[in-house]
């Protein structure tokens, strides 16, 4: 290993380690809120489940719309175009899409009534619904204005607000989902209220320190919004169908038995936290792809890129390894039913499989959207889950009985597929732009 490459290696995990911790903050504080719930009771956890199996979706289509910001500002830095120009129309920008997806969200309440869940949660999930749609603004702002400061690889501020959240919105959601000090017990309605605190309080207090840091005045560039916005839909798009891929497959082996559904969740659980790492890593090196692609320096480039792969699966291969030698271990740390650590072992040897090919896949991702590319990575995320994955599972978990242990083998499957396709792609690219010969 020469010694560009170590220093590339070096660069990119001290870029990407603040990314990552950002990265498992948020599901921290998922996982947070639906320990308060739990608490609190079964109504409150189901009806903030079912709740946020509808805003999340929404959400993260929002969410994916600004996700071009840092690539797109990287490339311009590369280019050596001044860019704190571009600071107040990432805010006005994140401001438009979180009115949008905020009134789609409250629309979407309407909806409850007719969808056939229980009556005593429909009052609930309504309320969830529609109060955590007002904490969509502050989120977007704070991910607008990361993806900012991302581009110009300032990253520690931001995460480090991020891990702070978690502490705060545990402390405020247990204080008004119980009605704590002077406050009254508001259950599951106390939690969207902690989540509009700390997704406002997490979007101004960035906003305060990146005014800061950035002196431009007040103006909005709207062929750089549009810009983002044409390149960001395919992104969203991306993730809306791998989000959606895997809904579907909870509902199909939901209707399997509910120990599969649990030994699902319980595995989706594991495999998300674990995939923080190579979505931090793929985040990173999509702006220092992006950065050297606009400076033409395509040495520092590729090495980038085989140093995110090279992070991202030895990552993985180190966390799959963990799934083979100790699954009892890890499955035991989420439940002690004996029959859910049993029927998920195997799925967790698969599980294993899944988490190399996962990493893989998604930082191939985070280098194409650096070198401006993302409709051919949608098409072929689309193709590999909906066409390829979900299907196979559907045959191997119905027809030859093999389970929730079946669709994970399609996932697996897919993801080996999109893995190799994407491979395949990036390498056609670069050897028609003569990166490589």
């Amino acid at each position: 290993m020469n010694k560009d490459f170590t220093k590339t290696l070096r660069e990119l995990i001290v870029f990407a380690s603040p990314i990552a911790f950002g990265q498992l903050s948020q599901m921290f504080i998922g996982l947070g809120d639906v320990f308060i719930a739990a608490h609190h009771g079964r109504q409150t956890v189901a009806a903030m489940g079912i709740a946020n199996g509808v805003s999340s979706l929404i959400f993260l289509v929002g969410l994916g719309l600004l996700l071009g910001i840092s690539p797109t500002i990287a490339k311009k830095r590369g280019e050596s175009t001044p860019t704190d120009q571009y600071f107040y129309t990432c805010v006005m920008y994140a401001v438009a899409i979180g009115v949008v997806f905020t009134s789609l969200t409250i629309g979407s309440v309407y909806l409850i009534s007719y969808m056939g869940f229980d009556p005593p949660l429909v009052p609930l999930i309504k309320d969830y619904l529609f109060y955590v749609s007002f904490s969509y603004l502050g989120a977007y702002i704070f991910i607008a204005i990361k993806e900012f400061l991302q581009a110009s690889e300032h990253v520690v501020v931001a995460n480090s607000i991020s891990v702070a959240a978690v502490f705060v919105n545990l402390f405020l959601g247990y204080v008004l989902a119980f009605g704590i000090f002077i406050f009254p017990e508001l259950g599951v309605k106390g939690l969207a209220y902690a989540a509009i605190i700390v997704r406002s309080l997490m979007g101004l207090s960035l906003f305060i320190y990146a005014r800061r840091y950035n002196k431009t005045t007040f103006s909005v560039i709207r062929n750089f919004a549009q810009h983002v916005f044409k390149f960001s839909i395919p992104i969203s798009m991306s993730m809306f169908v791998e989000f959606s891929a895997f809904s579907a497959m909870m509902m199909l082996i939901g209707r399997i038995g509910a120990l599969y559904a649990a030994v699902h969740s319980i595995s989706l659980t594991i495999a998300s936290t674990t995939y923080m790492v190579p979505l931090a890593i793929s985040s990173a090196v999509s702006v220092k792809v992006a950065y050297f692609y606009g400076r033409r320096n395509f040495d520092r480039m590729k090495n980038f890129m085989k140093a995110g792969i090279l992070l991202s699966i030895t990552f993985m291969m180190f966390a799959a390894t963990c799934f083979c030698l100790f699954p009892k271990t890890i499955l035991g740390a989420f439940t002690s039913d004996v029959e859910i650590i049993s029927a998920g072992i195997p799925i967790l040897f698969v599980c294993a499989l899944f988490q190399i090919l996962d990493g893989a896949q998604v930082t191939l991702t985070g280098i194409l959207r650096g070198l401006g590319i993302t409709k051919p990575t949608f098409i072929i995320v689309l193709a590999g889950f909906w066409l390829i994955g979900l299907p196979l599972g559907y045959y191997l978990g119905y027809t030859m009985k093999l389970n929730a242990f079946g669709f994970w083998i399609g996932i697996a499957v897919a993801l080996f597929i999109i893995a190799a396709s994407l491979s395949v792609y990036l390498l056609n690219v670069l050897r028609k732009d003569k990166v490589i010969s």
